[in-house]
């Protein structure tokens, strides 16, 4: 890909790429913006060659989907081409179905599990993070299983940190000890709650765990159509229209699998 084009990666996490600009309201590197999306994407009126944003449009609020993609859509050039990965709810539960009735029911199980757990979870990694630590090297089969839905790697992938960990990435990014400030404070206004209103309506699940809505390729397509976009096309973790894309770190991980899983959709629209 060419070095004088824009390119932009929007809630990147912790997979960026150092020659394009990354954006995350929790940078973990210096080199990404920090940046609250829900109130626009700071970049100018058609200035972007290509957007991407990977597992991020289900974690925002369905009323504000629409204003998301057109800030994408305002940022971008004309031809300009937004790439979206995210869970493909009709994917999800056809295979719900599909092993539910051949009997395998381990699997399905797990579907059920995936689809659900991100979207009422109350605490840090939710039912998936017991299931994924009751699951470390007890059932082969299944640790596969997950890793080729997900693309969560059992064994390798930590859900916390140590305080030692803590302590290293505060000396490699110091902007980090603010986000350990923040839960600080909000666990000490929580501790003023009634204790019933807090099972009930409060979730300590870090900021980007839950999800707030699922889609398909259908209802997302209409959401690219209302905002403008044109040529509203599916693809895989290995397939673009974009020239020279970096499906590795981007999309596929160092050992070739896909790094969300195949329970996801991978999306481009242009700009006309």
């Amino acid at each position: 890909m060419s070095n004088n084009k824009f390119l932009v990666n929007i809630a990147c996490g912790n997979v960026y790429v150092d020659s394009w600009t990354n954006f995350d309201y929790f940078p973990v590197a210096p080199s990404i913006v920090k940046v609250n999306l829900l109130k626009g994407i700071p970049c100018s009126e058609g200035c972007v060659d290509v957007a991407y944003s990977s597992h991020f449009l289900e974690h925002i609020p369905r009323h504000r989907v629409e204003f998301f993609l057109s800030e994408c859509f305002r940022i971008l050039k004309p031809n300009g081409v937004l790439r979206l990965v995210l869970p493909d709810f009709e994917e999800m539960a056809k295979s719900y179905i599909a092993y539910r009735e051949s009997k395998s029911h381990q699997e399905a199980d797990f579907l059920m599990l995936e689809i659900f757990d991100q979207m009422v979870r109350t605490t840090p990694g939710g039912e998936l993070g017991c299931y994924y630590a009751q699951l470390k090297e007890r059932d082969p089969k299944m640790i596969s299983f997950v890793r080729e839905r997900t693309g969560f790697r059992i064994g390798f992938d930590k859900k916390g940190a140590s305080w030692k960990d803590r302590i290293y990435q505060i000396k490699k990014n110091p902007i980090s000890i603010l986000h350990l400030v923040e839960r600080a404070y909000i666990n000490f206004v929580l501790a003023f709650l009634p204790s019933a209103f807090k099972v009930q309506n409060v979730s300590l699940a870090t900021l980007g765990e839950r999800h707030a809505w699922m889609y398909d390729y259908h209802v997302v397509r209409q959401f690219l159509v209302n905002v403008g976009f044109d040529k509203v096309k599916r693809y895989s973790a290995v397939t673009s229209s974009i020239h020279n894309f970096p499906f590795y770190p981007l999309d596929v991980d160092e050992m070739g699998y896909f790094r969300k899983g195949t329970a996801s959709m991978y999306i481009e629209a242009i700009k006309p």
